[in-house]
């Protein structure tokens, strides 16, 4: 069997198989001889200047500014937010800074995952610099604030002079402040930008706070913002190419944004716990449904590229991730978002947060242990002495997964899709510890680490399938090349001698093998392979 290679994630996904390729970007070489934008001492001059008659700007807030802005040269991708969050602290460290901000550390991520290299070598400004009140909720009252902060920015713009802006902000406005605003999820800028005489080259993005911290267990979001980020950096340097499957992706990412805000409509009173309580409710179902065909033989007779196109058309490759966003979500907030809650003043937003995510974490424990109840096979064992791991004995465990086990006439994609699957039940079935009168008790962490583990192996499969597919076509291209160059100049001796009746000039080229992952049957009483990866659990964690 092949040697599984754990996918790297970002923003708390794997990354997607398909963008993968076009990471390493790098940035552009800076010309030496390039004077300097004047950018940074720009908003280090206006921050100054604020500080005359405002007491909420510190010293480090201005520095921490100004080194957001750099580097000092002309050129390169600019990245462009709203503005300050309103409680952000800073810190003399700029990156602990960074750290604090969920935007910032989002956007410091996703720079190193494409380019290498971390935000402080990327430029980010603010289009309302120092701005801290919600544009949203000041527009009326500090509008003339907004128009000096926003003169500020395009100066700043206009001194950068980038090679590509990723517009990831919204006007508050409804004429004004325009220019370099998102314009709406899922759409493209096909056009250039002119402001002020310059014209500018334009990436449509979004805050990748509304995928963080609003609609936090939509993985295509976080792919999207990846996707965008990509295009940025690869429109800089020239080497962009737009392909089919990034358009499904922005579709589906503007289909998640329009139910959402019908989802709304039909329930004002719903928070947004109670949306993602019923979104892991219907991402359970769909992979009950995977399990259930996977078992009842419907993929047998496809094709594994068939099989590879239909969870993409269907995207059930995002289904796993997005249970585990939801799981991630409640163990950050209760190990760390109440504290940051209540250190920042939120002391009622701590109370209804801890509240919610209280009741949402039982329904997904609840969710999680329905769904590998109903794997149970005809006289399986459950587990039923006291501190026992498992939902299911060992015995028990391996007749509910026998009829999952990939055979030996599955290679591929359909042979390691159905591993994906038994590692998720596996490790879910480790996260249950039985506490005697039917109760079972469950850790957070193992849950979360079942759909890790799940999602990076599907990703794994995903992306062996693609590298398995791009070999069969290099080896025919080869194989093609190979016959086209059998064509042999002979000396007149040679095509004498090939003309007679005793030689037919045939000529075979050697057909290279194609090997698959070597697929193993698990008969009764032999249990399937595992995969295993180190990982920091809290085994007391209830």
């Amino acid at each position: 069997m092949a040697v599984v290679q754990f996918q790297d994630f970002c923003l708390g996904v794997p990354i997607d198989h398909r963008l993968k390729p076009l990471f390493s970007t790098g940035l552009i070489t800076l010309n030496p001889y390039i004077s300097s934008g004047g950018h940074a001492r720009e908003i280090e001059s206006y921050g100054r200047y604020l500080q005359e008659y405002r007491v909420d700007i510190s010293d480090n807030e201005v520095k921490f500014a100004k080194w957001l802005s750099m580097p000092e040269t002309k050129g390169g991708v600019v990245i462009v937010l709203q503005q300050p969050a309103e409680h952000q602290r800073y810190f003399s460290d700029h990156h602990q800074t960074v750290k604090d901000c969920d935007t910032l550390d989002a956007v410091d991520e996703v720079c190193k995952a494409v380019t290498g290299y971390g935000i402080e070598r990327i430029s980010c400004f603010d289009a309302f610099p120092f701005h801290k009140i919600p544009v949203s909720k000041s527009l009326e009252k500090y509008e003339e604030n907004l128009d000096e902060a926003y003169a500020i920015f395009l100066r700043m713009i206009e001194q950068k002079q980038p090679d590509v802006v990723l517009c990831c902000y919204r006007s508050p406005h409804s004429t004004k402040y325009k220019d370099f605003q998102c314009i709406g999820i899922g759409r493209t800028r096909d056009y250039q930008v002119t402001v002020q005489g310059q014209r500018y080259t334009c990436v449509n993005c979004f805050h990748p706070s509304y995928a963080l911290n609003y609609l936090e267990d939509k993985s295509a979001l976080r792919s999207l913002f990846i996707i965008e980020a990509t295009q940025a950096f690869r429109r800089a340097n020239g080497t962009w190419r737009e392909s089919s499957w990034m358009t499904h992706v922005r579709e589906n990412c503007a289909a998640i944004v329009q139910i959402d805000l019908e989802d709304r409509q039909e329930q004002p009173s719903w928070t947004k716990h109670d949306f993602q309580r019923e979104r892991f409710q219907s991402y359970i179902d769909l992979i009950t449904g995977i399990w259930d065909s996977l078992i009842s033989g419907e993929y047998d007779n496809m094709t594994n590229n068939e099989l590879y196109d239909l969870f993409l058309e269907k995207r059930y490759n995002v289904l796993i991730p997005n249970c585990l966003l939801v799981l991630v979500k409640i163990i950050n907030f209760e190990d760390n978002g109440a504290g940051r809650l209540q250190d920042k003043g939120f002391v009622h937003l701590r109370q209804r947060e801890e509240r919610d995510v209280r009741d949402l974490r039982r329904n997904v424990e609840k969710r999680c242990f329905e769904f590998l109840y109903s794997l149970c096979a005809a006289r399986a064992s459950l587990q039923v002495q006291k501190g026992g791991k498992g939902l299911f004995t060992s015995d028990g465990l391996k007749k509910s997964l026998l009829p999952l086990g990939p055979f030996m006439h599955q290679s591929g994609f359909q042979y390691n899709l159905r591993l994906s699957f038994l590692n998720l039940v596996q490790t879910l079935n480790g996260a249950y510890t039985y506490q005697g009168r039917n109760f079972y008790d469950t850790n957070r962490n193992e849950l979360t680490r079942a759909f890790r583990l799940a999602a990076s192996y599907l990703e794994w499969a995903l992306t062996q399938h693609v590298a398995s597919t791009w070999r069969r076509v290099s080896e025919d291209d080869a194989i093609s090349s190979l016959l086209n160059s059998l064509t042999i100049n002979s000396s007149l001796q040679q095509a004498e001698y090939a003309n007679s009746p005793r030689i037919l000039q045939t000529r075979i080229a050697p057909v290279p093998p194609l090997t698959y992952p070597q697929a193993r049957s698990f008969g009764p009483g032999t249990p399937p392979p595992a995969v295993q990866r180190h990982s920091v659990t809290d085994d007391n964690d209830s």
